[in-house]
């Protein structure tokens, strides 16, 4: 009896040590951003813990990862990061398997429907892949799981690791943080940014290349804290784009966390954030180069206007567009006509010409913006005001307009 009631102690003492572990490591994991912007989705998930994380899908639906961090221990000192070496917080660590064991559990709940696993930098960056790789395996070869799996590669870590990593992962990402070594300075005093980071994120380019991931290969850059401009910020993104084919790029707004060198640094708008989403998918999906978004003195994109319709009032000769005879290509450039819209319209005029708005309207044409950049049938409808300035979250873009 004395036996069995130690027993019992030890494993609830187990089970509390592993969800306090848990929920610490859950939390930091926040950090590391999939897509939601903030100017959108300000309130916190609500979820059944901080393991559950909102990541955008494809087509904008929210799908809860298992977002968590393998430890904290980190032998960095990035001057913004909750995780610095120098930092006074608890560390903890999991190891492999109960860190597998905890998802799955959470997995066949339903709870969530894949994985999101990082880490800070413990002992060496091979040191920490190999855990994370670990985790990967048991998962994946002990109790077959075969549901989503992004891993994050830190930097410094060896060819072979990325690749034994990409073979059990759908998504692999490395954090660029900064858009060049000036920027990264300013953010911490130990990383090269082509040496570890850039370097390292082309050798996960090159496995993508040839083993072709599922979810492919994504980055994420700090915003706001290292006086880059959104200028430098989308070239960067637009050169990863068509050299290196990245799925996505994220922007994290900079938040100043305590106890950090960055800690009385004022936090960036998270607006600044969403009009950096606004201008990526210009780039990604409409066509657009950086040297035609348009920018103010100090190479950043104006926040009052998406980037989009800024790009049309400063190019205002190119309009307006007549619905029944322009190109794809023109329709898409179109401020409030997306590229679902610009293909419906296309389609029905095989048989019928567009000659009022409300047609537009059912078509999932914007029309409050359209109508001044267009002519139905060689009629113009001029706005009966100046557009407001306004968050719309269809104009996040998430796969249209």
């Amino acid at each position: 009896m004395v036996a069995q009631g130690l027993y019992a102690r030890n494993l609830s003492m187990k089970k509390q040590n592993l969800h306090h572990k848990a929920n610490l490591l859950g939390e930091l994991a926040g950090f590391d951003v999939t897509g939601f912007p903030l100017a959108i989705f300000p309130k916190k998930h609500i979820a059944r813990s901080s393991l559950i994380y909102p990541a955008a899908g494809e087509k904008g639906e929210c799908i809860n990862l298992f977002k968590v961090l393998q430890t904290n221990f980190c032998e960095n000192n990035c001057f913004y990061c909750v995780n610095r070496k120098d930092r006074d917080c608890p560390r903890v660590e999991f190891a492999p398997q109960e860190l597998a064991s905890l998802f799955l559990e959470y997995y066949k709940k339903r709870w969530v429907k894949g994985l999101f696993l990082s880490s800070a930098i413990s002992v060496s960056p091979n040191a920490s892949q190999e855990k994370m790789l670990e985790t990967l395996r048991i998962l994946r070869q002990r109790y077959n799981y075969r549901g989503y799996i992004h891993c994050k590669i830190l930097p410094g870590v060896d060819t072979g690791l990325i690749e034994a990593t990409g073979r059990l992962a759908d998504r692999l990402s490395m954090n660029l943080e900064a858009p060049n070594q000036k920027c990264l300075s300013e953010l911490s005093a130990e990383k090269d940014f082509h040496r570890e980071l850039l370097d390292g994120l082309k050798k996960i380019a090159s496995f993508q290349g040839k083993h072709s991931l599922k979810g492919g290969v994504t980055t994420q850059l700090v915003v706001g804290a290292a006086n880059e401009g959104d200028k430098e910020i989308l070239s960067l993104s637009h050169n990863l784009y068509r050299g290196h084919n990245l799925r996505r790029v994220y922007y994290s707004a900079f938040t100043p966390v305590e106890d950090t060198p960055l800690e009385n640094l004022r936090p960036c708008p998270p607006l600044r954030e969403f009009r950096l989403y606004q201008a990526d998918f210009l780039l990604r999906k409409y066509n657009f180069t950086p040297e035609e978004l348009i920018f103010d003195e100090k190479g950043d994109l104006y926040l009052d206007k998406d980037p989009k319709l800024v790009w049309a009032l400063s190019n205002i000769d190119r309009f307006p567009v007549e619905i029944n005879k322009a190109l794809f290509e023109e329709l898409i450039r179109v401020p409030g006509i997306g590229r679902i819209s610009a293909r419906k319209i296309l389609d029905i005029r095989k048989n019928t010409k567009l000659k009022e708005l409300e047609q537009l309207k059912k078509l999932g044409t914007v029309v409050k913006r359209a109508r001044k950049f267009i002519t139905l049938n060689g009629k113009f409808y001029p706005a009966k005001k100046e557009l407001e300035p306004e968050i719309d979250k269809q104009l996040f873009l998430w796969e249209e307009i």
